[in-house]
């Protein structure tokens, strides 16, 4: 027994030893590198005026069909953290508060026209003027900065809905912004909108 006991005692010490290099190694490894971890990129959007609206960011492209959950309005603005990949194709949807009060549903979830049909990125464009315009872009070409902003306007306007007149929420980004090619869409008097996640492509 006692020969066996002295045979032990080294091997115990052993693997203490590697043990305790283990845990040294790990102590003084560096945390993992912040770059290997997917970029995110803030997403702001301000709206003036629209204290309790819901909007929400949704995603439209052939390979990435994608919608946020919907936050309130608070304090002027909507806050969005979303992987930096899901904002090429991104359009904003936003519904306002007078829309509970309807008489009638619209039909269509009313959309941010990022930028209009003629007018450039970084241009601000009042309601009358948007009003008159028949086509627009909804789709942000994308970015991979920590932070966005869209200064958007949104108005309520009656349009012709299902059974009837209709209030909805006329919205669009002002100043305007720049815009995927290739993707405007008809408007009604200044009104962006769709029934499904807009395409972006």
């Amino acid at each position: 027994m006692s020969v066996s006991g002295r045979r032990t005692a080294p091997a115990i010490a052993a693997v203490l030893a590697l043990v305790a290099g283990l845990l040294a190694t790990f102590l003084a490894a560096p945390p993992p590198s912040d770059a290997a971890a997917p970029a995110r990129t803030r997403v702001v959007v301000k709206v003036a005026d629209c204290e309790g609206c819901q909007v929400f960011v949704q995603q439209g492209l052939r390979h990435s069909w994608w919608a946020s959950k919907t936050r309130t309005v608070r304090d002027g603005k909507a806050v969005f953290v979303v992987p930096s990949s899901r904002t090429p194709g991104l359009s904003i949807g936003i519904t306002g508060t007078w829309e509970a009060a309807s008489p009638h549903p619209s039909g269509f979830q009313a959309i941010v026209a990022m930028r209009y049909k003629g007018v450039a990125a970084g241009t601000g464009i009042d309601q009358a003027s948007a009003q008159a315009k028949q086509r627009a872009s909804a789709c942000f070409p994308g970015t991979n900065a920590h932070r966005v902003v869209f200064h958007v306007t949104a108005r309520k306007v009656t349009v012709a809905g299902n059974g009837g007149p209709a209030d909805t929420t006329m919205a669009w980004a002002d100043p305007q912004v720049r815009t995927m090619r290739s993707t405007m869409m008809e408007v009604f008097d200044g009104v962006a909108g769709a029934q499904d996640i807009v395409p972006c492509w």
